[in-house]
């Protein structure tokens, strides 16, 4: 054969070669799309900066969120298929666990409910609240906080159940009650016009406890394991980027909080609060089982049943929590340090 036919034909098996490793490694799978509910209250900021700052297209992930406007209607969400996951406050999940298929991956958001009341009240602790009237918000995991803690040291008070923390603290202003439980921001906002905070919840409950948890369809994960790992690996990329670089992330959550005040949305998840040496809401992804098994032990019998729990605890699944630690640690990622816990 003529040596430069030869060498043509060598040139161009090699060249074929180069092309096809170099399409391997530029190839991209295409992004998987999925649903995501939230609320707006800054608990849920973790996913907001994780979509605004691009780490779940980082992931791979085609993500639409959709807004909901209560607790109740992000359930219902879940039953109409709606949506494919969310964060959902722990009570709320205790109390529909029944009829919701799904599986608690990862968590959100820590803490973040205080006692507020007028400074004229002569309301100064939770224990002043005796023979009150107190607004509280429907399965915030906050109010149930103080309400054991009243129930431990026989404090009675009235209570009244407002659908939305803006509901409360509205009634509140109106005198038509004469304290409330608000979740942050709306916490947060209430000291901005003037009420005072009495108490937080970690000052009456040392534990953090999981305000929000990130829940998943059943039959969305049995499908997208992998990608709920990755949804999670976003998450806590977020998290990290929120308290590294706060003055980026901030706008990000501004922008689906438009009628809440630069300076509330800061101080309600981004500064340490001096009186409880943290952030107020601190957005975390954490998740801890044996932890969450003992809050909602917390949960019985008032909210859940013995067979209840059991069936909660069997949809704590830490296994895609645990795969994203251990991926975000092999690229050389710094996890925040509760994660050390």
């Amino acid at each position: 054969m003529n040596k430069r036919l030869i060498y043509a034909s060598a040139l161009v098996t090699m060249l074929v070669i180069v092309a096809a490793v170099g399409f391997v490694f530029l190839y991209k799978p295409p992004a998987t799309n999925m649903r995501i509910g939230y609320l707006p209250a800054a608990s849920y900021g973790i996913v907001w900066v994780a979509y605004e700052g691009g780490f779940f297209e980082e992931q791979g992930l085609n993500v639409t969120l959709i807004e909901y406007a209560s607790v109740p209607d992000l359930v219902t969400a879940f039953t109409k298929n709606e949506i494919d996951g969310a964060p959902l406050t722990s009570v709320a999940i205790a109390a529909f666990i029944k009829n919701l298929d799904s599986i608690v991956v990862a968590g959100n958001s820590l803490d973040g409910t205080a006692l507020v009341a007028k400074n004229s009240s002569g309301i100064s602790s939770i224990g002043d609240l005796e023979g009150k009237t107190v607004g509280t918000v429907l399965y915030v995991p906050g109010d149930f906080v103080f309400k054991q803690v009243m129930k431990e040291q026989g404090i009675n008070a009235t209570f009244s159940t407002f659908l939305s923390p803006a509901d409360a603290l509205l009634a509140l202003e109106n005198d038509q009650i004469q304290a409330a439980f608000l979740w942050e921001p709306y916490s947060s906002l209430a000291s901005y016009r003037g009420l005072s905070l009495v108490q937080w919840d970690k000052q009456v409950y040392p534990m953090d406890y999981p305000c929000c948890l990130q829940v998943f369809k059943s039959s969305f994960v049995s499908k997208n394991p992998e990608v709920v790992t990755k949804f999670i690996k976003a998450l806590i990329k977020a998290e990290a980027f929120t308290y590294s670089k706060p003055g980026e992330a901030l706008p990000m959550i501004k922008k689906y909080l438009p009628g809440m005040p630069w300076e509330i949305i800061y101080d309600s998840i981004i500064r340490i609060d001096p009186d409880i040496s943290q952030a107020r809401n601190p957005l975390s992804g954490y998740f801890n089982k044996s932890e969450l098994q003992s809050f909602y032990q917390l949960l019985i019998p008032s909210i859940l049943s013995i067979n209840d729990y059991n069936l909660l605890v069997s949809k704590l699944d830490s296994g895609y929590y645990s795969n994203a630690l251990s991926e975000l640690k092999k690229e050389g990622f710094s996890l925040p340090s509760k994660y050390s816990r």
